[in-house]
């Protein structure tokens, strides 16, 4: 014999080349809509000081209905709402569109919903930051569990309490009106940058913990 029907063409010898798989971001809804409410809140926090000094002009309307139409974006994909966590029945999802329409005109037409848009804002972030408090120290399936169980579920049982008293001081203090003392106003301004900063930390310990936990293993903390 031979040997030529054993022969290999110079392509069959080559090795095989590696093909390099593209490596994709597992991020859930979640932790997307508090990336991007993180970086609205932080740089609302830091163009507020070129604002207070009079050198950015600035819609307090504007603001605020970008504001609404991240929380309306929550409630439609996630059923969080001001009052807690709900189902996201079809009613859920109207209000949701119905604060979305609300918050885009405030966007496009500033200053003719300004009295609906200032209280709209107000009862999202303080009852919200009240409803989630409660819920968190309340249910069962929350603070109660994640404290006696895994380090990252002690900081993002921290991370949530955090992001809630702050959604509470917002509320109270930034959203509904700007202060006319500079002083206080440059405090909002710091109290918005810590909340755009506490919801990027937020989202960091919920990405954290569904990433080691399986499903059914730990509820996320937005209850689904």
């Amino acid at each position: 014999m031979n040997g030529e029907g054993t022969q290999q063409s110079p392509e069959e010898a080559q090795p095989p080349v590696a093909v390099k798989k593209r490596v994709e971001v597992d991020l859930t809804i979640e932790v997307v809509i508090l990336l991007v409410g993180g970086v609205f809140f932080l740089l609302y926090g830091l163009l507020l000081f070129p604002i207070i000094m009079g050198a950015l002009p600035y819609s307090v309307d504007t603001a605020r209905g970008l504001f609404l139409v991240l929380v309306a974006l929550q409630i439609i994909t996630m059923g969080k709402t001001p009052f807690g966590d709900l189902h996201r029945s079809w009613i859920v999802v109207i209000i949701g569109i119905a604060l979305m329409i609300v918050g885009t005109l405030g966007i496009f037409f500033p200053g003719y919903l300004t009295l609906l848009i200032r209280i709209l804002v107000g009862v999202s972030l303080v009852v919200g930051g009240l409803a989630g408090l409660l819920q968190l120290f309340t249910l069962e399936d929350r603070a109660k569990t994640w404290m006696n169980a895994s380090k990252i579920l002690r900081q993002l049982t921290f991370a949530a309490g955090f992001v809630y008293v702050m959604e509470i001081l917002a509320g109270i203090t930034v959203i509904p009106a700007m202060i006319s003392n500079v002083a206080l106003n440059l405090l909002a301004a710091v109290l918005l940058l810590v909340f755009g900063l506490s919801l990027f930390y937020l989202a960091w310990c919920i990405q954290k913990a569904t990433s080691l936990y399986r499903t059914g293993e730990i509820k996320s903390f937005a209850g689904e």
